[in-house]
């Protein structure tokens, strides 16, 4: 939020009596119930923020004002990072949405005559099923999230369950599914359903390439999905073919 965290912890950190501390603290408290951020947080921060003082000792104060600036700061750097990993997520999200423009545009373009790649050779690729997908995607996200793997064995609690791809530093898991003839609207919310019950990451996006349409209703298939399920933040992303 317009890195209001980031300005304070660089106060902070620069912070050496307990004069100091006292008026930047007032006003981060100010600064964040002004932006808007939660009363959780704002209570965890004035409660981090608190030492004891000894009107007999300045040295004392000080040496409790330090303990104090460091929890606080651990706690405001925390929150930071979670910043950068939301808008992270958002990014993916966004970018997982326009993903068939990258497919429309690569396998539907037309190379320079003087290319090897052919405009033959490039209609050969077409997304035949969900690993095809899943291929693809692991490929295009590569650059943006190195440590992307694919086909991730975890165990739940009641067995192992395997994950298509998986992006640590998010803590998220992307589930790719394409749908098929023979898949039925059931068969898919059911596999969604047990996916979100199994997979243990924070963030838990599908990305469903419905290649038989199947899903007659797009937004509220999404809508049905895109919140909180136990502490998971899940999100469903639906592409279908265009066909005129």
């Amino acid at each position: 939020m317009d890195n209001i965290i980031d300005i304070f912890l660089e106060r902070i950190n620069h912070i050496e009596t307990a004069d100091e501390y006292d008026d930047v603290v007032r006003k981060l408290n100010q600064a964040l119930c002004e932006a808007g951020y939660s009363e959780q947080i704002c209570e965890e921060v004035k409660r981090r923020q608190k030492y004891i003082k000894n009107r007999f000792s300045d040295e004392a104060n000080k040496e409790k004002m330090l303990a104090a600036k460091e929890n606080l700061s651990d706690y405001l750097f925390k929150i930071s990072q979670e910043e950068i990993r939301i808008e992270d997520i958002e990014y993916l999200d966004k970018y997982l949405r326009n993903f068939y423009m990258f497919l429309e545009a690569f396998t539907e373009g037309t190379p320079d005559k003087r290319a090897t790649l052919t405009e033959n050779r490039l209609h050969q690729i077409t997304v035949g099923n969900e690993y095809d997908l899943q291929y693809l995607l692991q490929a295009v996200l590569k650059p943006l999230y190195p440590d992307i793997r694919k086909e991730t064995a975890e165990d739940s609690g009641v067995g192992m369950v395997r994950g298509d791809l998986k992006i640590q530093s998010l803590d998220l898991l992307l589930e790719v599914k394409c749908t098929r003839k023979s898949m039925s609207l059931k068969k898919l919310t059911e596999e969604i359903e047990a996916d979100i019950v199994h997979y243990q990451e924070k963030y838990i996006f599908f990305y469903i390439f419905d290649k038989e349409k199947i899903i007659k209703e797009k937004q509220n298939f999404e809508n049905r999905f895109n919140h909180m399920f136990d502490k998971k933040n899940v999100r469903a992303i639906i592409q279908q073919p265009i066909n005129i």
